[in-house]
């Protein structure tokens, strides 16, 4: 492993990581790890970017130095943000088969025989890929080992928490250039534009998914943001942002009224609100995690002003890369889920409405699992704001 001044965190940390794969490997009876996920090489090599649109693998033998395989545009990024060693380092040109690559390195490595762990359940590693590669080396026990990364990246370091803190940082800074913003003639870009602005002034690096500012009976549309439309008086403005660092993302929710809230939506927040409440109370280590989004959605359910919680109530969130900042793919508050929360485990709790024909409100948070609770890693004013 190659140290250098470019990396994310310290190498310690990446250490730590690899080690942590490794035994999992191990009790797989794994020769080898193939992970194709672009989140996944990311917390084990500190590299980024956008364009994962491109196959990109990592291949992680239980001994021995990992290797990278990239377009070999790419390659540039990864020596300069990765601890991979430049000969372990592969691109492939746009005209290449970068699974006859892939097959060709394997089988360098001694790797074309044995158990082989790859991720069927990946985005990025598509089933004719998949095809094309068992083809070219039918000597491999192929075992889908979907998860096994991730097992590692669902419970974060004290080096992790303290990145996601300073991304909550940024995320406070958006929101309030947001929420000043917003005003009776003012349009959903104008407040968008104030949001961005502060967001990455105030240090956020580019965010996995765009914020989401929806006014009036569009804040009732799942993920719908800025489209031009002009703020009109008695609107709800519904803003959802995240800023980012090192990949690593806080996100929050809050709810703008221009003038006097009427009753729904007053009704609406102080649903939301005792929904929030609620489920920070029931968050503690050991308690199983669909048992939070039913604290919480009974709430709602019970209050009776009749909005809609559509989604979970929580996500994992953590290293992010487009089209999504969570990692609810890991782990997500959601009815029926049985998996027990751990200390560091790091959410977005997002108890929120939706009103038909009216719009959103949500007041949400970034939290952290602790001993015996939970701590909020955002920090900003929990109201209704009115402007």
């Amino acid at each position: 492993m190659r140290d250098h001044a470019g990396l994310p965190f310290p190498i310690d940390e990446y250490h730590g990581r690899l080690d942590g794969l490794r035994r999992r490997m191990d009790a797989w009876g794994l020769v080898a790890m193939l992970t194709t996920t672009p989140e996944n090489v990311t917390y084990l090599t500190g590299f980024e970017s956008p364009g994962h649109y491109w196959w990109q693998g990592m291949v992680i033998p239980l001994h021995g130095e990992p290797t990278t395989i990239s377009r070999l545009l790419e390659i540039a990024g990864m020596t300069a943000l990765s601890w991979i060693e430049p000969e372990f380092n592969v691109g492939y040109r746009d005209d290449q088969d970068p699974m006859e690559m892939l097959a060709g390195q394997l089988t360098a490595m001694g790797l074309d025989g044995g158990r082989v762990g790859y991720e069927r359940d990946g985005w990025f590693f598509t089933a004719a890929q998949q095809d094309r590669l068992f083809s070219l080396l039918p000597g491999v026990d192929w075992i889908d080992a979907s998860g096994t990364v991730e097992e590692g990246r669902v419970v974060k370091s004290p080096p992790e928490i303290e990145r996601i803190r300073d991304a909550a940082r940024t995320t406070e800074a958006g929101m309030r250039a947001g929420i000043d913003a917003v005003r009776a003639g003012a349009t959903e870009n104008e407040v968008a534009a104030e949001l961005m602005s502060a967001l990455i002034r105030s240090g956020s690096e580019w965010p996995s998914i765009v914020p989401f500012v929806a006014s009036g009976e569009r804040g009732a549309i799942g993920h719908a943001t800025w489209a031009g439309r002009r703020i009109e008086p008695a609107d709800t403005v519904f803003l959802e942002i995240s800023g980012c660092r090192s990949r690593y993302h806080a996100p929050m929710m809050r709810t703008v009224v221009v003038g006097d809230p009427d009753e729904d939506a007053r009704n609406a927040f102080a649903a939301v609100q005792h929904a929030f409440d609620a489920a920070l109370e029931a968050i503690r280590p050991g308690v199983p995690a669909g048992d939070i989004d039913r604290v919480a959605r009974q709430v709602i359910a019970q209050s009776g002003f009749g909005g809609t919680q559509a989604s979970r109530v929580a996500y994992s969130v953590g290293i992010a890369v487009p089209p999504d900042w969570g990692e609810g793919q890991i782990l997500s508050m959601k009815p029926g889920e049985t998996r027990p929360l751990q200390e560091n485990m790091t959410f977005h709790l997002l108890p929120w409405v939706q009103m038909p024909g009216k719009g959103g409100v949500g007041c949400t948070e970034t939290i952290r699992v602790t001993a015996d609770g939970a701590e909020r890693l955002t920090d900003f004013p929990r109201e209704l704001f009115v402007r």
